[in-house]
Order: C-alpha cells, then structure tokens, then sequence
C-alpha cells in the first residue's frame, strides 16, 4: 500500500480479552484499483510479557523457574498466571526490510545474507512474513502461512531505490503480525535509520509503539553520525523504539558483521521467557508500568508497559 500523508485513527491496543484493532488508511478515492489498506485484527486473551535475563558479564540466562520473577504493574505485584520458557516453542517472524536508496548496494545485501542466516536456524514451525519499506510504499512481500523457503527468492529481488518514511513504517508495525498463529512472535526491522519522508514526528510514533504487543528487534545497518542529525538522532529514536517494546536496538557499525549479530540474536530469542497475567477487564484503560524483577545480580529487560486494564 502507499504510505498515507495523515492517519484515519491512532491506532489502539486493547488487551484483555477483546479485540486489538489496529489500522492505517486513506480513503478509498486515494487509492488506485484494488488496492487495499493494511489492516490487521486479532482477538487476544492475556497480556504477554516477554522477558529476557542476562548475568553481570551479559550471558544470557535460561534456566530461571516462575517461582524466580515476580510482575508489577503500576507499582502493585501481580501474580504470574502463565510461564513458558521460548526454547523448544514455534517462532512467528515478521522481517522488516528498508529498501530504499540508502540502503541499496552491500548493505541491502548483507542484510538478505542476515536473514539467511536466521532461517538456517529456522524450527520445523516455524513462519515468518516479509515486509518492506521504501520509496513511499510498504509492501507485504510474503505473508504468514508461505513457505519460507520461497523466502531467499523474495530477497534476491529487492532493490534499494527512493526515500525512507522511516516513522511511518514504525507506525504501521503493529499490523505486520496479521496471520502470525504462535504465542512467540517478534518483529525485526533492517535500516539505516535514516528518516527521509516520514509525515509524522517521532513523539506521534512513540505514543503509538507504546501499544505494541510483540517485542520490536531493530538492526541499525551503519548509521550516519549523531551530529548530521537532530537534537535527538535517528538512532535515539530507534533505541526509543525498541525498548519500549521490550526488544532492543543493534547498532552494526561494519555491515560486513551483520551475518554474524543475526545469528546471535535468533540465539538470544530461544532463551527468552514469556509471563502472562490475566487483565480484569475493570477500571480504566490507559498506559500501565510493567516492572519484572528476579535474583539480585540479573538484569532484565522487557517491555515497558501496556495499554490496558489491570490485571
């Protein structure tokens, strides 16, 4: 679909047992025959925390139990009423690829070469979808339910060309899980970072990320320094980004390494945990704190909040 100038609504996250709708779209005069708005619904029943737990020196740590977090919500406990350990469960993956100018050349190609990497380490389950941005389109190359080894086919294609509305796609991510069937999802995103055509600021963006349900992974391929940016860089946003969503940013200095931090981080996501609360479905529904703590020593990351009820 065409990237749209304005948004018909904020999109919104509802958790708790009722629907997550969230949508992005122009009027029907503006676009071209047949073309369809990228809408994505799904029913959810829990509110799911991802969690990754690392030791002093950065090792990541797999072998922790329920009985070793515990789950605060605007400050008050909740207790864990669902623990899984990642290892051994199907992945659903949306890739999402920046091809515009910028990226075109080796680092395009280097990040095809990443993503050969992640789908060698592919389970029998598991499914990914394609999604690319770049010269005012964002494009579902691959949807959920293909079979991924088409997917090395759809790369070799990609070409880098036009400008980045680099927010934009950001807003629109929520939808890129549209047909994902697994409770383990993730979203990665491959760009430069630079912002080019984005009809939205940042901040609009980050209100929007904030209802993200599915952990947000992004590879910043050689960005430009902070200095020919703004007050706060593309990459600061990026890192914004991410983390609100309790995924992380990856800054890749040498493009040539990409391959390689890929690998790692397909690693990483088989030694996560995921927490589930049960929402109440009573009181207010607004941006809610999530707060995971486990052993001393142990750093945590993981989303930072919800927009919802209570648990």
């Amino acid at each position: 679909m065409r990237i749209p100038r304005t948004l018909s609504g904020a999109p919104r996250s509802i958790l708790g047992g009722v629907a997550l709708a969230v949508a992005i779209g122009v009027s029907a005069q503006e676009l071209p025959p047949g073309e369809q708005v990228f809408a994505y619904t799904a029913e959810v029943s829990a509110i799911l925390i991802p969690v990754t737990i690392k030791d002093q020196k950065g090792r990541l740590v797999a072998t922790l139990e329920k009985k070793d977090f515990r789950l605060y919500v605007d400050g008050i406990e909740f207790p864990i009423r669902s623990f899984w350990r990642e290892a051994g469960l199907p992945l659903s993956t949306a890739l999402v690829v920046d091809t515009s100018g910028s990226m075109g050349g080796r680092r395009l190609t280097r990040a095809r070469e990443a993503i050969g990497e992640m789908l060698r380490q592919r389970g029998s389950e598991d499914e990914v979808c394609l999604v690319t941005f770049g010269a005012g389109e964002v494009k579902r190359r691959m949807k959920f339910g293909t079979d991924p080894g088409l997917l090395p086919r759809v790369l070799e294609s990609l070409r880098g060309f036009g400008t980045t509305a680099l927010y934009d796609v950001l807003v629109a991510s929520p939808q890129v899980m549209e047909g994902a069937k697994h409770i383990r999802r993730v979203v990665i995103f491959f760009t430069d970072g630079v912002d080019t055509a984005s009809q939205m600021s940042s901040d609009d963006a980050l209100r929007v990320l904030e209802g993200l349900d599915d952990p947000l992974y992004v590879f910043g391929i050689e960005p430009p320094p902070a200095s020919e940016g703004p007050a706060n860089s593309y990459e600061d946003l990026l890192r914004r980004f991410a983390e609100s969503s309790g995924g992380r940013y990856v800054r890749v200095d040498n493009v040539a390494k990409l391959p390689e931090l890929a690998r790692d981080l397909k690693r990483e996501l088989t030694m996560r945990y995921i927490l589930g609360v049960e929402p109440s479905g009573v009181g207010t529904e607004k941006w809610r704190k999530v707060e995971v703590r486990t052993r001393d020593g142990y750093q945590v990351q993981t989303r930072q909040g919800y927009k919802g009820t209570l648990p």
